[in-house]
């Protein structure tokens, strides 16, 4: 997929081998438009930076369920490098639409935050990112969002290897069904 930001294009590789049912709800998502003119709203140098919640203010949105979901931990997912792609979370099991993708290896995430995928191109948008000042201040939902927040105007969907082979997860917990 192709993130495309008002700072420029951010390519990842989903892993929907690995994470399937994490890359189908970001996917459908991405599909439906959702992310389309999102912010960026938390930034954090040397750390992350995250978005995908339709508000912008870091809680909101859902997952294509209309709840959380649970984590899906695989042992080659792991936040071992920079432009690591994960869900965002508000504990165990709580993962909706949310993501964010790290400045550098975070590996104290393992096994905390689903890794469904990998920046691919892009790592000078990626540098700009970071280097976005941020409001600052005491106030924790002003302490790391960006100045001027880029914005997602709209994902590009290059492969989607679930839908290819008519994988779907009609509910948040239950098993996969193919469509024909």
């Amino acid at each position: 997929v192709t993130l495309h930001t008002t700072l420029g294009d951010l390519k990842f590789e989903i892993y929907c081998d690995t994470a399937p049912r994490t890359s189908f709800n970001f996917l459908a998502l991405a599909a439906s438009g959702y992310y389309n003119g999102t912010v960026f709203h938390r930034n954090m140098k040397g750390f992350m930076i995250q978005g995908g919640d339709p508000k912008g203010t870091g809680k909101g949105g859902d997952s294509i369920w209309g709840g959380p979901f649970e984590d899906e931990f695989h042992p080659l997912n792991v936040h071992d490098k920079r432009g690591t792609l994960s869900m965002a979370n508000k504990g165990p099991n709580t993962q909706k639409c949310q993501f964010f993708v790290t400045y550098e290896r975070q590996p104290h995430l393992n096994h905390t935050y689903t890794v469904f995928g990998r920046m691919l191109d892009g790592w000078e948008v990626l540098d700009q990112l970071e280097r976005l000042p941020v409001i600052g201040g005491s106030k924790k939902s002003q302490q790391h969002r960006p100045v001027n927040p880029p914005v997602i105007e709209r994902i590009t969907i290059h492969a989607n290897p679930l839908a290819d082979e008519g994988i779907v997860y009609p509910t948040k917990n239950g098993p996969l069904e193919r469509i024909q």
